[in-house]
């Protein structure tokens, strides 16, 4: 059997993990997504708070779902991770928008949605690759793969890597001094590992902040009655442009 060939088994393997984790938090026993309980929590408001949260977040739990449905197919770390990040980053985004929409605490968002900030950096840095597309031919490679090279590596982009360079500042003359500092460590560089997290692991803390959501939005009868006051939404996506740009800039 080649190398090739064991590396391609090992990630089928892996995003096979992550399906049976995914199938077992995120879908109920019938395969529905646990996203559409919230359904009961703004029903009894009406039929135009019937559909629009509930409907949303299934849809984002199937875009995910049918994703890893093809893990037999997926055996190619550098597109096949980048893909899976962004669809998580993509539910992550939507959940942040209720969220804060209702004003949860930002103590108990450090708490329950952890996972948010990890998935969040990872994202910036295949978005906003920034000095990384200076660096020749990298290898990608993820958290305990156990995957042996023969190559020396002169950098490796891992997760505090990704912490340290990716988050953004909101003080510009010190994220001007942070992308300074990437672009002398990856212009021209060759040699270099990407090292993505171990994604079932991601998977398993996804799970978790998506069942808090959910619990936190359809049992809440203060957050319910916010998200279904028309006014306070309203205003809410009123400045959301301004909002979007900031986070903009921070990345």
């Amino acid at each position: 059997m080649s190398e090739e060939t064991d590396i391609d088994e090992v990630v089928i393997e892996k995003f096979k993990e992550c399906y049976d984790i995914f199938l077992k938090e995120a879908l109920d026993g019938d395969g529905v997504p646990i996203a559409c309980t919230i359904h009961d929590a703004f029903g009894f408001l009406g039929e135009n708070h019937h559909n629009c949260l509930g409907c949303n977040f299934a849809d984002s739990t199937t875009f995910i779902e049918n994703y890893l449905k093809k893990h037999e197919e997926l055996t190619d770390i550098h597109q096949d991770f980048t893909v899976y990040i962004l669809l998580l980053y993509l539910m992550v985004e939507r959940m942040s928008t209720v969220l804060d929409i209702v004003q949860v605490p930002s103590k108990y968002r450090d708490k329950h949605f952890k996972v948010f900030q990890q998935v969040r950096k990872w994202a910036n840095f295949i978005k906003h690759p920034k000095s990384f597309i200076l660096t020749h031919h990298p290898v990608y490679d993820f958290e305990n793969s156990e995957f042996e090279y023969e190559l020396d590596f002169n950098i490796e982009i891992n997760e505090a890597f990704v912490q340290q360079y990716y988050k953004g500042e909101s003080n510009p003359e010190k994220q001007k001094k942070l992308n300074l500092e990437l672009y002398k460590k990856l212009k021209n560089q060759q040699n270099v590992k990407v090292v993505f997290p171990d994604i079932a692991k991601m998977t398993k803390k996804m799970c978790y902040s998506i069942k808090k959501f959910v619990d936190l939005i359809s049992k809440n009868d203060v957050y319910i009655e916010i998200l279904s006051d028309d006014t306070t939404v309203e205003t809410f996506f009123e400045q959301e442009d301004s909002n979007i740009n900031l986070k903009e800039n921070e990345d």
